[in-house]
């Protein structure tokens, strides 16, 4: 059905899509992407996408709550539209290890990068142990 919409519980399953996610944008959308990110905004290409919770009011049908992140694919890549919800830190995380690989072929946008996941960490207000 086209109107048919699947939120993602497991944990496990939203991490699978936040990584689908940034295999569809692949390193040549990677910096806008995170353009974006540390202006408090999302990002998306084809059939999937991400947006912020400050994105979006009560009153807008996308609305999900006050935090977190929104990974969304629609068909047809999957049946229905899925989304997947995370919190700051699980976004955060998992986008520190995407940022690690990205760097791993592309040193020469470290500054870029790293300065970017400030700006992101600094914008979520997240506190990451190491």
């Amino acid at each position: 059905m086209d109107n048919e919409i699947y939120y993602v519980k497991d944990t496990q399953e939203k991490v699978k899509n936040m990584e689908a996610y940034y295999n569809t944008l692949g390193y040549g959308y990677f910096l806008e992407a995170l353009n974006e990110f540390k202006n408090g905004k999302g990002f998306g290409i084809g059939y999937t996408s991400c947006y912020f919770a400050t994105e979006c009011t009560p009153n807008d049908e996308e609305y999900f709550g006050d935090t977190g992140v929104n990974f969304t694919t629609t068909p047809p890549v999957t049946g229905t539209e899925v989304h997947s919800i995370v919190d700051y830190k699980v976004f955060f995380e998992y986008l520190l290890k995407i940022a690690q690989e990205y760097l791993s072929i592309f040193p020469e946008d470290k500054l870029i990068v790293e300065g970017d996941l400030a700006q992101i960490k600094k914008r979520l207000g997240i506190e990451i142990r190491k």
